[in-house]
């Protein structure tokens, strides 16, 4: 019997995994990929700007700047750069909110979900209660549609998207909400090596409040099907590379497509890179592909309350999130 059951669900991955291939393959042909990639910011007026963000060296400096002063334009660069095969885009988003106080780092309440495009009944529903619950809340597979937005905004969030392609003249990506304004932020994007659809990051950083450091969040929706590990080794090695100079806590959390002990393997080298520490789940209810658990969320510098994953039927990803606390 634990032989064919095992058999059933390699099975079951396979069919799903074909599934998957060929509703991409469909959407791929659909898409509009634009040369820079895109980032998209919700404004104090609650208006959208288009920007390239790129992630580099400027970064300390629009961090200091953001912090001596929170009026003025954003300051950045329209031109992108690359780190291997990844296209990155970085500016202050933060610039014009006057009344921004820092996320409090001794209760932070943080939940990531792959939201599956908003394709399955009672998303609505389940998005307001994790956005009620939660002081950052990051989304991957995010359509940014107004029904989207208004929920957002409902739950009394600002935020900041990383456009992987446009369907229909609408952005879809991730998206990292959070109930203050991000001092600054940059994106990356990959494509992907079989279906040429790309896959984006979203990192920002946050005042503490009561502290002159940083909490930097990376929001990741890694690479699916490769024949190779080369352009998923790539994708973390440039969040990585993003990373270097930061020296306050840090999150980095998403759908990391780690349904192969390799992969697994390579999130796990640039965690101990960054010093970070995975968050466990007494209660693992983390989807599972091929056997492993897709969603996961790193920490450094933050200790854990508590955490959970919760079943929904609302997407094909239950939500994981996490309570932590300033770990000093």
């Amino acid at each position: 019997m634990p032989r064919m059951a095992a058999i059933f669900v390699s099975g079951t991955a396979l069919a799903r995994a074909a599934s998957l291939l060929a509703a991409a393959a469909l959407v791929t042909a659909c898409v509009t990929l634009t040369h820079e990639p895109r980032a998209l910011l919700e404004r104090d007026d609650g208006t959208i700007e288009v920007q390239t963000l790129a992630c580099g060296p400027r970064i300390a400096n629009e961090l200091r700047a953001s912090r001596m002063s929170a009026e003025g334009p954003p300051r950045g660069a329209n031109s992108a750069s690359s780190v291997g095969s990844a296209a990155a885009t970085a500016a202050s988003v933060g610039g014009t909110h006057t009344t921004q106080k820092g996320l409090d780092p001794e209760a932070l309440r943080i939940v990531s979900w792959n939201i599956h495009k908003q394709g399955d009944a009672g998303w609505q529903r389940d998005l307001r209660s994790l956005g009620a619950a939660s002081d950052v809340v990051l989304l991957q597979e995010t359509v940014l549609d107004a029904q989207l937005r208004q929920l957002i905004a409902d739950s009394g969030l600002r935020w900041v998207m990383a456009s992987s392609f446009l369907h229909a003249d609408i952005d879809i990506g991730v998206l990292t909400a959070a109930r203050v304004a991000p001092l600054a932020a940059c994106t990356q994007r990959v494509v992907e090596p079989l279906l040429r659809l790309p896959k984006s990051s979203v990192i920002t950083w946050f005042a503490l409040r009561d502290r002159a450091d940083t909490l930097a969040v990376v929001n990741v929706h890694a690479i699916n099907f490769s024949l190779s590990l080369g352009a998923y080794r790539a994708q973390f090695d440039a969040i990585g590379d993003a990373l270097a100079a930061h020296t306050g806590p840090l999150i980095l959390a998403g759908d990391l497509n780690t349904w192969t002990v390799a992969r697994a393997q390579v999130v796990r080298e640039v965690a101990t890179r960054l010093g970070l520490t995975e968050v466990p789940f007494a209660a693992d209810r983390r989807s599972v592909f091929f056997g492993h658990q897709l969603d996961h969320i790193y920490v450094r510098g933050l200790a854990l309350v508590a955490s959970s994953a919760t079943e929904v039927t609302s997407s094909d990803h239950n939500p994981v999130a996490a309570t932590l606390r300033d770990a000093r």
